[in-house]
């Protein structure tokens, strides 16, 4: 090698690490767009003049959009480039941002949020970008950086919610977030090279009007379900809908010859089973920190109420998103090793353990740390191990609308789960004005029941035979016979 070679080989590794931490601050901010309105939603609500169904629609709004907008622009990335998409979605983050920042119409926000929504995008074109363009060896450890980078994400928001509104007001919530998305659109810039990876053809519109239609229909039943009544006309009419404009899509998608959503990545082993522990993950895991805030914030004259304000909230559910940060580092460097198999099986195994340790214990602050914590290692582990699945799974050229499907199916669970919790909270009754302390106990079953369910899925992951470590990328199916 010659004297000038040994010179540029460094020059060479800063460029892919510097484009690691940025789409690691990407996955961040992702992170920071999901949790951080969460602990504001009432202060929102008093500077939007909302009224609690205009506060649904308003935390509605952004789950609800990106399973509609990740799929497209992960589509799009995979045609005409994943950096370009990336900077759509962080414009998305910046534009939704002010919106919600200069308004006090709780309408314009709702319109503001949704258009936040569709920056959810980030996070499966990261993904893309990392296996297109860096070195095969770094692409396990740049994955487990980037899921960590997003669960801590999740606790920065519940940390920086009460302060900014504490100290600043309610709109500056939303100008943090505006100047975090600006500052990323640059470094995307400057250290992301574009992915050079392309697919042929174009994007199937049909597809995208009849997938996005079905699944918006599909999570709105879903999260109103138990505000407008699960029998209502308007319930059974979304789910009407929804089944329609899915089936439609299904057909759609089988006859078209350059689809939106290649249906093998849903129905062909391994990517249906990741999808499946991607599913499962998404109701039993988000459970903790919907039902732990519930808990932390009742009075302390009632049962297990630990009378805490949004700020102390925010302290207590940290410790979650700082553990999950070092689980998905760890995993990353692990997965190689003992193979996706293994680290989704683990995380699963933990869930449990947690999710029952918060079913008999979940009225001290040490008992809710311990427990979410716990389900902080799963998050890390689960998602890092899924991931790996699906980026070595499928070709180059679809390795956006891969991960798309898999945030999806991450964010349908989701929301069933947490419209299920809300349920078996409610049917517990109430005493006095406040829901009955064995509705929690029960919330925390449901989430072990499903910790259970993604712990059999994951029996039927690759293991570790399936990571080649030599000549292949860990991440990249092997090459076909007779191919160039």
């Amino acid at each position: 090698m010659s004297t000038i070679s040994r010179a540029a080989e460094p020059l060479v590794r800063v460029r892919p690490v510097g484009s690691t931490v940025v789409l690691a601050l990407g996955a961040l901010d992702f992170g920071l767009e999901t949790s951080i309105v969460l602990p504001a939603l009432p202060a929102l609500a008093r500077h939007y003049g909302a009224s609690l169904v205009g506060v649904g629609w308003f935390a509605t709004a952004f789950p609800v959009v990106p399973v509609a907008a990740v799929p497209l622009l992960g589509r799009l990335g995979d045609l005409v480039g994943k950096r370009g998409a990336l900077l759509v979605a962080l414009m998305a983050f910046a534009t939704g941002s002010v919106v919600c920042a200069i308004t006090s119409s709780i309408g314009v926000a709702i319109a503001g949020r949704a258009i936040q929504g569709v920056g959810a995008a980030v996070a499966p074109l990261g993904l893309g970008i990392v296996r297109d363009t860096l070195p095969r060896d770094d692409v396990p450890r740049a994955i487990g950086a980037l899921v960590g980078a997003a669960t801590f994400g999740g606790a920065i928001g519940f940390l920086l919610s009460g302060v900014l509104v504490d100290e600043f007001s309610s709109p500056a919530i939303f100008w943090f977030l505006f100047g975090f998305a600006v500052l990323l659109l640059v470094a995307t810039v400057v250290c992301v090279r574009e992915s050079p990876e392309r697919a042929p053809g174009h994007v199937d519109v049909a597809g995208a009007l009849l997938g996005s239609a079905g699944l918006v229909a599909l999570l709105l039943a879903i999260s109103q379900g138990n505000r407008w009544g699960w029998s209502s006309g308007r319930i059974v009419g979304l789910f009407v809908v929804a089944a329609a404009m899915l089936t439609l899509f299904a057909v759609v998608e089988a006859r078209v010859s350059q689809p939106l959503v290649d249906l093998a990545l849903v129905v062909r082993r391994p990517g249906a089973n990741a999808n499946l522990c991607a599913l499962l993950f998404g109701f039993a895991f988000f459970l903790a920190v919907y039902v732990i805030p519930q808990i932390a914030a009742r009075p302390v004259g009632a049962a297990d109420g630990l009378g805490l304000s949004t700020t102390q909230i925010g302290l207590l559910l940290t410790p979650a998103c700082v553990v999950a940060f070092a689980a998905g580092w760890a995993a990353g460097r692990l997965v190689a090793l003992v193979g996706p198999r293994a680290l989704v099986a683990g995380g699963s195994a933990v869930g449990v353990a947690a999710y029952v340790s918060l079913a008999l214990a979940h009225s001290s602050v040490g008992a809710l740390v311990a427990g979410s914590s716990a389900t902080g290692i799963s998050w890390g582990l689960i998602l890092t191990g899924v991931y790996a699945v699906v980026m070595r799974s499928v070709a180059p050229d679809a390795s956006g609308v891969a991960a798309a499907v898999v945030v999806t199916a991450r964010i349908t669970g989701t929301a069933v789960g947490v419209q299920a919790v809300f349920a078996v909270i409610a049917g517990a009754g109430v005493v006095g004005s406040l829901p009955a302390a064995a509705g929690f106990t029960r919330a925390f079953m449901l989430g072990a029941i499903g910790a259970a369910a993604t712990l059999v899925a994951s029996a039927f992951l690759p293991g570790p035979e399936a990571v080649p470590r030599t000549a292949q990328s860990p991440l990249r199916p092997p090459a076909r016979r007779g191919a160039l």
